[in-house]
């Protein structure tokens, strides 16, 4: 009977722990996505945003995400602020059971540093 209860509390921690995962993946996965954003939005503040764009899309699919550079909002102002902005759904599943669904806008702010020698 030991054994069994054993299992029972194995089996009922890795389900709790699983949910868990699956819960906190979402604002995982938007918290690396706006530090992604955050990088181009620096690179951007030196370069065109035609390059900016190009460096995020390469960014993007080497991280494994599913958006298309049409996806992004990239702006740049005449004192070479960057701003890139990213909306979006996504959903919390959990045995294949939608629980809710999420809609994220993710943005991305940089300002220009001037160089002072």
């Amino acid at each position: 009977m030991k054994i069994v209860h054993k299992i029972f509390s194995y089996t009922i921690f890795i389900v709790l722990i699983w949910g868990f995962l699956n819960i906190v993946r979402p604002y995982w996965e938007k918290y690396w996505l706006e530090k992604q954003l955050e990088t181009c939005a620096v690179y951007g503040t030196k370069h065109s945003i035609h390059k900016t764009r190009k460096m995020l899309v390469m960014k993007i699919r080497d991280e494994g995400y599913a958006f298309n550079e049409d996806d992004f909002i990239i702006r740049k102002d005449e004192d070479n602020s960057v701003s890139i902005n990213i909306a979006y759904r996504d959903e919390i599943n959990i045995f294949g059971i939608t629980l809710t669904r999420l809609d994220f806008l993710v943005e991305a702010k940089a300002l220009e540093m001037k160089g002072y020698y």
